[in-house]
């Protein structure tokens, strides 16, 4: 055999693997149909903040290591003395996970194969769950929703996320460290209802996990326009009125 054949040789060898691997995977209608037996979470979600659901119960409160807990005080005591101390979201940076799963904003899910997709209102922002049996990379790029991989057990999308820019806060005043880890278990509770027990970990920063349960409603509605582009301003002349002039 030359040189010549070897090489056709082996491209036929490879393209007829490549044609059964892809012969050993679903087609694409059955992909589809499979997603007909995952829970139903079709239209719109929101965050209970008035508790229409009536069964609100104080959230525990996050235990820090003694450095990070240093850094909370000085934070406060900030405050107090007047300090300008906001997150940068005053200048429209959305939170990132976890805190964009709580914003005053509907949420909502959508499905493919291999994938869950949420599409969040506040700073129109979206976040991509893999549910197609991958890992996590070695060395996730950082990001503000971190790389996320889910798995069903039943009715509960479980949700592990890795690799989150450093530049977000896990709670008011408390930053995180780049071990910072967030487990989602998502569940619709009845037609009306979804919950979301969010566990954080992040050795660095927390002295043991924080976990929350977060009470969503469903809603008849649709996602709004959302406009806050990075480092806006908001200024104002002295009736109130916005201060660019264009006269």
């Amino acid at each position: 055999m030359n040189i010549r054949t070897g090489i056709a040789a082996a491209v036929l060898a490879a393209l007829g693997a490549a044609a059964a691997v892809q012969g050993a995977q679903p087609s694409r209608a059955a992909q589809w149909t499979q997603l007909a037996s995952q829970p139903d979470w079709t239209g719109i979600w929101e965050v209970d903040w008035a508790n229409k659901r009536g069964i609100r119960t104080p959230r525990p409160q996050m235990k820090l290591t003694p450095e990070y807990q240093k850094k909370l005080d000085a934070f406060r005591a900030a405050q107090k003395q007047g300090e300008n101390v906001q997150s940068e979201a005053a200048n429209c940076v959305p939170p990132g996970l976890p805190g964009i799963m709580t914003q005053p904003y509907p949420i909502e899910f959508l499905y493919q194969p291999g994938k869950v997709v949420m599409l969040i209102e506040a700073y129109m922002q979206f976040r991509t769950v893999h549910t197609d049996g991958r890992k996590h990379p070695e060395d996730p790029d950082l990001t503000y929703m971190g790389h996320s991989i889910g798995h069903w057990e039943g009715d509960t999308l479980v949700i592990d996320s890795v690799g989150f820019t450093t530049s977000t806060q896990i709670a008011s005043g408390v930053p995180h460290s780049d071990q910072l880890r967030v487990v989602e278990r998502i569940r619709r509770v009845s037609p009306d209802w979804m919950e979301i027990q969010t566990t954080l970990t992040d050795p660095v920063v927390l002295a043991e996990p924080y976990t929350i349960t977060t009470s969503y409603r469903h809603l008849t509605d649709e996602l709004r326009e959302y406009i806050c582009l990075e480092n806006n301003r908001d200024g104002a002349d002295e009736k109130g009125r916005p201060s660019l002039n264009l006269e």
